[in-house]
């Protein structure tokens, strides 16, 4: 009689233990959803941006109870529903279809920039802006003296997509498309177009991230419309153009600005003290006259020198501010005043 009565006890407080424990589990927490974020899991449910199925206290849209075990600290108890990009996959689309895709998205490794539960940051992310993409790429690289204006602010998502692209390097769009979502698409449009921006290779000339030079110039390239001339104040320049181009005196072969075989880009540039810089007559993107000359000289005060240029078959005509109307002939070449 007493065993039993000791037994029936033993059911109670059994029953009792269960019943507390459940009530316990279930006692809900305010703002916090019912279930698995009631008492252990505060953390997946705080204030920021939380994920879809964790707000929605959702869990097994996720993860799985395996066999009879009910709480994840049972070994293997719990699992994601799919492995890596499969998983997200099951709620968002494919992010891997296009020509060009981010590395860790294309190993399905979404967790290495996304918080699966929540975040302080935008979509779920673990990092914002910059500090994100230098989890992986070295900042180093990105630390020069004239910084591109989206690099500087931590904006890599303004010319890149974090997940994948058609364009190289996951470009937002190609060539000078992409310049032109923020430059004024004006300065390649005239009656001359410089190549490389009539190409749409804005890199050619520009470094997109930075540069030790101003506006972001791969190399030197004067400021000063006067200067003396030193070879590598227009590296820039050299780099596609002839380099004896303005070191010989005469020619007939480097140059097509030339009066018989006087070399007139020597004539203009190879002084020792006050020699003119590219920029003085060149537009480096594009002119409304003939062979990207502009139309003014700015740089003189309140006097912009104008510079009124006529081509002809086998030479042209200046009528320039600065000094008398010139014109030149490579195959007979004309006696100026």
């Amino acid at each position: 009689m007493k065993a039993l009565l000791a037994g029936s006890v033993c059911r109670l407080l059994a029953v009792s233990l269960v019943m507390s424990a459940t009530s316990l589990w279930s006692a809900p927490i305010p703002g916090i959803p019912d279930g698995c974020a009631t008492r252990c899991h505060r953390s997946k449910a705080r204030d920021g941006v939380v994920h879809g199925p964790v707000a929605s206290d959702d869990c097994i849209a996720c993860h799985n109870p395996v066999g009879a075990a009910v709480h994840p600290k049972q070994q293997g108890a719990f699992r994601p529903v799919a492995k890596g990009a499969a998983l997200c996959q099951t709620c968002h689309e494919s992010m891997a279809s296009k020509r060009v895709v981010h590395p860790p998205v294309g190993g399905g490794e979404c967790l290495s920039c996304h918080d699966p539960h929540q975040s302080a940051n935008p979509s779920l992310l673990k990092a914002r802006g910059a500090a994100l993409c230098f989890g992986c790429h070295d900042a180093a690289a990105f630390s020069v003296r004239h910084g591109h204006l989206p690099v500087t602010t931590g904006e890599c998502l303004k010319c890149h997509d974090p997940h994948q692209s058609d364009s190289p390097r996951l470009l937002r769009g190609s060539g000078a498309a992409l310049c032109f979502r923020c430059h004024d698409e004006k300065m390649a449009a005239g009656r001359s177009i410089h190549q490389p921006v009539a190409r749409g290779e804005c890199c050619d000339c520009h470094n997109p991230h930075g540069s030790s030079f101003p506006k972001l110039l791969r190399n030197a390239y004067p400021e000063a419309l006067y200067l003396s001339y030193e070879q590598n104040d227009f590296a820039l320049c050299f780099t596609c153009h002839s380099r004896q181009m303005a070191d010989d005196r005469r020619t007939d072969t480097l140059t097509g600005f030339r009066n018989g075989d006087n070399n007139l880009h020597y004539l203009h540039i190879n002084k020792p003290d006050k020699g003119r810089s590219c920029k003085t007559c060149h537009d480096a993107h594009a002119a409304p006259q003939q062979r990207l000359v502009k139309e003014r000289i700015p740089g003189f005060g309140s006097w912009d020198i104008p510079i009124r240029y006529t081509k002809t078959d086998t030479g042209g005509t200046c009528v320039v501010g600065c000094h008398k109307p010139k014109s030149y002939d490579r195959l007979r070449a004309v006696s100026n005043p």
